[in-house]
């Protein structure tokens, strides 16, 4: 871990709430036991730490400082040690929250004279806390002698207890793993270890190899942790169990057919050890786990299998909720077997199973199982029905998850029935914003890629575009290649279906553009109101740049004669995104009569646009009003070149369904190309290219001239000699040889190359004095 995000660590573990050290370590133990056997304690919020903190939270650190130095006054006057202890910790942390350099410097002292206080007050495990708070601060400043002092005092308390020096050492440890000290944190597990089991105490040993196994899980070794585990398969059954889920753990971590397989096997130990302790409710979540992992490796018949063993525990127990937590279970096992009328039977009978125990989670699942699986079938009013009573019900009931699966069903049921349905659009954008508010994940990932069909359907290509990147996200998140692979078929199977449609179909306006969207359009609010990188780190920045001299951006050409490039340059932007034209050119005005000044280094300035000249490039697809508006800013940026030359402006255009991803990969234009397009994966520039003369465009050709139009002994040249008036006289300007005729020219954009290419890479340049002089 680097030395800065040490520090950035440590000063996390400052707050006045801060979660003990141990909890660091011991949170994670946590994660290896199954999850109904998981217990996560938390420090209560009370008295002045609730004060403090409320004012913190409000960016009030001048009163929070206030309050904590009222109350140490108030501790010091009635020689309360314990409340005088507290404030002074409050106020050094709040110090610390404002950067104050002081107090940074002092902090080690500080924290000694709060320990002896809680010391003096015979208060001894926030004695331990704030000497823990003291060992991280060394740890993370790298100091290894205060870092090694430190632990030895703490050590030194506890020495003569042996019953309490194990799991001193495990509490210590968890300082060294928070910090990335991974061998230091090893040391000194092994060593609790070792007391525990001279102690004969099995729990803390328990406790002791799983944190072992959590700190080689860490650096990726996966064999030794496997063996810490099964060193550990002591005690009780249902400890034993445990330990064999997180043995499953690591087995699927490891990935493959043959983890899959052995995670399996050491899931069906969790279930024997279960089975032996007659624990049903244990067995039941071992089956569940099993079912997951077999459908996890497509293995559709076996997970049915479990599935149906679960469902005969369930019935024993008589638990309604639970037998329909099972039913649902088998449905997903159906489907995956390709089994869609046994899925559906399940899905009814878990439907009213979930009635009879008033659990309307289970219900809205059932429910909206049911519907999909009769959208699968292909009835599309029976679905449509099911998942509007879903939707009552859950409104009635103020579910919000099961409003949001039964409007994504719904609105897919009514796409399927009409392609071009608003109110389907409607109900899958409403469901969005649900997932949005409860941050749920997979039904981001579900609302997402509905809506991406729909637009792709509706051949609204950009739309569907915004949405297929959103599930393209998900899918990395989650490591899910299968599908990630589908999305990428359906892009590109929906470009070239766009692509067709546009030759016969004008494209619509953005629905996304028009209001359907909930969440509110443009950059959104950073919640971050401050800097969290600690002043003196900053200085520490500032001070080895300043160590290279000041930089010269304004290079005189008499004195260097060569034309290097600049080092820096602006990008102006703002016609990526929604915009007002005016105010755009405006800002873009101010921009260049400020970088013309004589006073203002000579800085490029790019301007970026996109969908402004497609058409001319050959895509089929055009921007929205507000991209294309960006022509403007070609016209003023033209003039510009013309009135301010001393200003470089370099304008590219991009494809408007490109990605800010792809427009970084694009190549850029050559030496003195100002303008550049990039479409279809090529790069465009525009070019001059003669048209045929404007002047003859309109002039009509002599029909009683010799080889007319109308041939010699034609009846319709006579009749047209007859009506003839008057000779006609060819002038001179209208000649054939004028040079009016050839002075007609028009811009075109043409393809000059690829707009990507390989990426060379190559290590970054030494910053050495010489290469920094300019």
């Amino acid at each position: 871990m680097p030395s800065t995000d040490r520090f950035e660590a440590f000063l996390l573990s400052m707050h006045p709430w801060r979660r003990q050290p141990e909890d660091a370590l011991q949170a994670m133990a946590e994660t290896l036991k199954l999850p109904s056997g998981q217990v996560m304690k938390a420090k209560p919020k009370e008295g002045l730490w609730k004060e403090v903190d409320e004012k913190l939270t409000k960016e009030s650190p001048e009163a929070a400082l206030a309050l904590a130095e009222e109350e140490l006054a108030k501790a010091k006057q009635a020689g309360n040690k314990k409340a005088q202890a507290l404030a002074m910790y409050l106020a050094i942390h709040v110090k610390v929250y404002q950067e104050d350099r002081t107090a940074i410097e002092k902090l080690p002292t500080s924290l000694k004279e709060v320990s002896t206080l809680y010391k003096e007050a015979g208060d001894v495990m926030e004695e331990e806390d704030v000497m823990k708070d003291i060992l991280e601060f060394h740890l993370a400043n790298s100091q290894r002698d205060g870092a090694a002092k430190t632990e030895q005092e703490i050590r030194d308390r506890v020495r003569s207890s042996k019953k309490e020096e194990a799991p001193c050492l495990l509490r210590v440890a968890a300082v060294f793993y928070s910090m990335g000290a991974m061998e230091g944190a090893r040391t000194l597990v092994e060593e609790a270890v070792a007391g525990f089991s001279s102690l004969g105490d099995q729990a803390g040993q328990v406790k002791s190899l799983r944190s072992l196994a959590v700190l080689y899980l860490s650096q990726q070794k996966f064999n030794d942790a496997l063996t810490a585990l099964e060193k550990a398969l002591i005690g009780t059954a249902v400890e034993k169990a445990n330990i064999c889920y997180a043995q499953s753990q690591i087995y699927a971590a490891m990935g493959g057919s043959k983890g899959v397989s052995s995670a399996i096997e050491s899931m069906q130990k969790a279930r024997s050890f279960m089975q032996e302790g007659k624990n049903q409710d244990g067995e039941l979540e071992c089956l569940q786990i099993i079912s997951e992992l077999q459908l996890s490796s497509q293995k559709g018949d076996s997970a049915l299998a479990t599935g149906q063993e679960a469902l005969a525990v369930t019935q024993a127990s008589g638990n309604k909720s639970k037998e329909a937590t099972a039913l649902l279970r088998l449905v997903s096992a159906c489907l995956s077997s390709q089994n869609e009328a046994e899925a559906l039977k399940y899905a009814e009978m878990a439907e009213m199973k979930a009635k009879e125990a008033d659990d309307i989670e289970k219900e809205a699942q059932a429910t909206s199982n049911v519907a999909e699986i009769l959208l699968r079938r292909g009835d599309k009013v029976g679905a449509i029905k099911r998942s509007k009573e879903q939707l009552a019900r859950c409104v009635e009931r103020k579910h919000s998850a099961g409003q949001a699966s039964a409007m994504v069903v719904l609105g897919q049921a009514l796409l399927a029935e009409n392609q071009a349905s608003a109110e389907g659009m409607r109900y899958l954008q409403a469901a969005l914003g649900i997932y949005k508010e409860s941050d749920d994940f997979v039904g981001l990932y579900s609302a997402h890629f509905a809506l991406a069909n729909g637009y792709f359907t509706r051949g609204d290509l950009e739309d569907g575009l915004c949405h297929a990147r959103e599930v393209l996200s998900c899918c990395r998140r989650s490591g899910d290649k299968v599908n990630e692979e589908l999305v990428k078929a359906n892009i590109e199977r929906a470009r070239q279906m766009t692509a067709q449609l546009r030759m016969t179909t004008p494209k619509r306006p953005s629905i996304e553009n028009s209001g359907i969207l909930l969440s509110p359009a443009g950059p959104q609010a950073c919640h971050l109101r401050h800097s969290r990188v600690p002043g003196s780190l900053l200085d520490i920045v500032a001070s080895g740049r300043n160590y290279w001299g000041t930089p010269r951006t304004v290079v005189d050409a008499a004195s260097e004669a060569d034309e290097r490039p600049p080092s820096q340059c602006v990008i102006f932007g703002a016609a990526m995104s929604e915009n007002c034209t005016t105010q755009m050119c405006l800002e873009l005005m101010d921009l260049i009569g400020a970088m013309a000044k004589g006073d203002i280094p000579k800085v490029p300035v790019i301007v970026q646009t996109r969908g402004v000249y497609g058409r001319l490039c050959g895509d089929m697809t055009y921007g929205s009003m507000t991209s294309v508006a960006a022509v403007t800013l070609w016209g003023l940026i033209r003039t510009a070149r013309l009135e301010m030359p001393k200003v470089p402006i370099l304008t590219l255009d991009f494809q408007p369904t490109m990605t800010v991803a792809q427009i970084g990969r694009q190549l850029k234009p050559a030496t003195g190309v100002a303008e550049t397009a990039y479409y279809n994966k090529s790069r465009w520039e525009p070019q001059l290219a003669a048209v045929p003369s404007l002047l003859r465009r309109d002039l009509k050709k002599d029909t009683l001239s010799v080889g007319g139009a109308i041939p010699p002994g034609d009846e319709r040249k006579a009749k047209a000699e007859a009506a003839t008036k008057f000779a006609r006289k060819a002038f001179t300007w209208t000649g054939p040889t004028s040079k009016m005729d050839y002075c007609w020219y028009r811009q075109e954009w043409r393809n000059v190359g690829p707009a990507e290419g390989e990426i060379i890479a190559r290590d970054p340049l030494i910053p050495v004095r010489s290469l920094r002089q300019y």
